[in-house]
C-alpha cells in the first residue's frame, strides 16, 4: 500500500507542476522559449504578458480633437482615418514621461500620456513665417537636454528640429559636401542625438552608416558604418582583382557593406544600431562608441547571436530573424524586433538571452508588420504598422525574478543573485543563464565542486574548468602538507630500520641477499 501511496502522490506532484507551468503561458497567443544548454529552441516561461492592444479609438480626446476641426464630417472618410492611427512607423518615451507615437499615414506625430490620453498632436510647423506639414514621418526623437524634437520627415527630404509649440529652429536636408553622392536620394528615417547635440540620421538609401551632422547643422561625415563580410564571394573577387588589369579592376562590380536600418542611444552617449540584412551575420547589431568602434564583442557575452540560433536539431520555433529595431531598455538590456516573425528578443547589456516574446498572427500579443519597438520601466512597446495600432507587453511575475537575479550579477553581487536564481531553475528546469549565474555564485564562495556541477549541466566548458582548477588547488592545499609529512616520516623509518639492520639490532625478515 505504501508503494501505491508513493505512485499516487508523484502523479499528483507531476500533475500540479504541469499545471502551474502551463498556466503560466495558456494565456499566451504565442509559444515562449528560450534556449538550451545545447542551443535548441525548448519551451519556456513568460517573461513578459501581452496586457492590451492600443489603436487610435483608444487614445482618449482624440475624437474631440479631430471633430474640433473645421470642416469636420464624420460622414467623410478623410476624417474617419484620422479618428485611427494609418500606419504608424514609429514610438517614443520622452525623458518628461510622455508617448510620441508617428502617424506615418496620417502625416501626424500623436503625443499622449502613459494612459493614452492625448497631449497634443503635431502637423503643422511654423518655419520662419512658413507653414510646413509633414510627409510619411518615419521617426522621432526628443532630445532630454534641450526638449527640442526632431522629426523625420521622409517624403519631404528633411529632418525637423522644432520645439514643443511646433516652432521650427533648424531643417536637416540632403548634404551638399563630395563625399555624400548626388545621385543618392535623401529619405531620412530614423534619428537620435548625442549630449553635445550631435545629430544622427539613418537614410535608406546610404550604406557608409548614418549621416552626421553637428549641432548647427553642418555636416560631418558618416558614422559608424557596417564592416563588409568577408563571404567566399567578396574573398574570389579580392583575389581576382590582384591579378587582374586595371581597365578589369574599374570593370568589376566593388563590395559594399550593409547599411543598418536603426538605432538608439543609451544614457552614456553609446549608439546601438541593428541590420536587417538576412546575408550578412557581422554587425547585426552594434554598441559603438564616440570613434565609431564597435565594442559589444568584448563585453563578455559568451555568444554573439541575435535573434533564433541555427538549430543543432530539428525545433519548430527556430526561423531566420530579420532585426529591424533595438531599444535600450533602464538596465542596459537589448530588445531587439524580429521584423521577418513579430518576436522580441531580450538580452541582459552583456548580450545574454534574457526571453522571447510575439509571434505572427493576429491575436493580442502577435504581429502583422512589427515595425518598432520601445520600452518603459517594465513594459514594451510594439508597434504594428498593418494592425494599426500598439501591443503593451508587462513583465511578470517569473520576468521580475529573472530580471533581478541578472541585475545582481551583472553588477558583480554572486552572492546576491544566487537565492533568485534558484528560484528562477525551481521555475524552469530549461533556463541555462541561471546555471551559470549559480555556479558563479558558488566559485565566488570557493564551494568548487559544487559549482563544477552547475557548469556541468550549463554547459559551460570555460567555467568549469575554472572551477575544477579551483577545486584542484584546494585539493593540494588540503593533502599536500600531510601527504609530504608521511613520505618523509616512511622514509625516516625505512632509513632507520635499515640502519637497526645493519648493526644487528634487528632482523628485517624481508631483508634481500645479495646477488639475488
Amino acid at each position: 500500500m505504501s508503494g501505491i501511496k508513493r505512485l499516487i502522490a508523484a502523479a499528483g506532484a507531476l500533475v500540479l507542476t504541469l499545471s502551474v507551468a502551463k498556466s503560466a503561458y495558456a494565456t499566451e497567443s504565442y509559444d515562449p522559449y528560450g534556449y538550451d544548454r545545447w542551443g535548441d529552441a525548448v519551451a519556456s516561461q513568460v517573461g513578459y504578458s501581452a496586457e492590451e492592444f492600443v489603436d487610435g479609438k483608444m487614445i482618449n480626446g482624440l475624437y474631440e480633437r479631430i471633430e474640433a476641426k473645421e470642416g469636420f464630417d464624420y460622414d467623410d472618410e478623410d476624417w474617419k482615418v484620422q479618428l485611427q492611427f494609418k500606419e504608424p512607423a514609429d514610438i517614443f518615451v520622452s525623458h518628461d514621461d510622455k508617448l510620441y507615437i508617428v502617424d506615418k499615414g496620417n502625416n501626424r506625430i500623436v503625443i499622449t500620456d502613459f494612459e493614452w490620453n492625448l497631449l497634443d498632436i503635431l502637423d503643422k510647423f511654423d518655419y520662419n513665417g512658413e507653414e510646413y506639414t509633414l510627409n510619411a514621418p518615419q521617426g522621432v526623437f526628443v532630445d532630454p537636454y534641450t526638449d527640442y524634437i526632431y522629426i523625420c520627415d521622409t517624403e519631404n527630404s528633411r529632418v525637423l528640429k522644432c520645439d514643443k509649440d511646433c516652432k521650427v529652429d533648424r531643417v536637416f536636408t540632403k548634404p551638399t559636401s563630395e563625399i555624400y553622392s548626388q545621385d543618392l536620394t535623401f529619405k531620412p528615417e530614423k534619428v537620435v542625438v548625442d549630449k553635445a547635440g550631435n545629430v544622427y540620421v539613418v537614410v535608406g538609401s546610404v550604406t557608409k552608416g548614418s549621416v552626421m551632422y553637428d549641432i548647427n547643422g553642418e555636416f560631418l561625415g558618416f558614422f559608424g558604418a557596417n564592416r563588409v563580410e568577408a563571404t567566399a564571394e567578396i574573398v574570389m573577387n579580392a583575389f581576382w582583382n590582384t591579378i587582374a588589369t586595371q581597365e578589369q579592376r574599374d570593370r568589376s562590380l566593388r563590395s559594399t557593406a550593409v547599411g543598418f536600418d536603426n538605432f538608439d542611444i543609451d544614457d552614456m552617449g553609446f549608439i546601438y544600431t541593428v541590420s536587417e540584412s538576412s546575408d550578412v551575420k557581422s554587425d547585426t547589431v552594434k554598441k559603438v562608441n564616440p570613434e565609431g568602434t564597435n565594442i559589444l564583442s568584448t563585453l563578455g557575452a559568451e555568444e554573439m547571436i541575435f535573434g533564433d540560433h541555427s538549430p543543432a536539431y530539428y525545433s519548430i520555433y527556430t526561423k531566420e530573424s530579420s532585426i529591424v529595431d533595438i531599444d535600450i531598455g533602464p538596465n542596459g538590456e537589448l530588445n531587439l524586433l524580429d521584423y521577418a516573425h513579430g518576436r522580441v528578443f531580450q538580452y541582459d547589456k552583456f548580450a545574454n538571452l534574457m526571453f522571447v516574446m510575439g509571434g505572427s498572427g493576429n491575436q493580442l500579443g502577435t504581429f502583422l508588420n512589427a515595425t518598432a519597438i520601445e520600452t518603459n520601466g517594465d513594459l514594451i512597446y510594439v508597434v504594428d504598422s498593418r494592425k494599426n495600432g500598439i501591443t503593451v507587453f508587462k513583465r511578470t511575475e517569473f520576468g521580475e525574478i529573472v530580471t533581478e537575479a541578472t541585475n545582481l550579477y551583472n553588477s558583480g553581487y554572486y552572492d546576491e543573485s544566487y537565492a533568485p536564481w534558484m528560484e528562477v531553475i525551481k521555475r524552469d528546469g530549461n533556463y541555462r543563464r541561471a546555471y551559470i549565474g549559480i555556479g558563479n555564485a558558488l566559485l565566488n564562495q570557493e564551494k568548487y565542486k559544487e559549482a563544477m556541477h552547475y557548469f556541468k549541466v550549463a554547459i559551460s566548458r570555460k567555467r568549469y574548468n575554472r572551477a575544477f582548477e579551483g577545486y584542484r588547488d584546494l585539493l593540494l592545499q588540503k593533502w599536500l602538507t600531510p601527504t609530504v609529512v608521511c613520505i618523509i616520516i616512511i622514509a625516516a623509518i625505512v632509513f632507520i630500520l635499515k640502519t637497526l639492520d645493519k648493526f644487528g639490532v634487528i632482523k628485517l625478515p624481508f631483508k634481500r641477499k645479495r646477488g639475488a
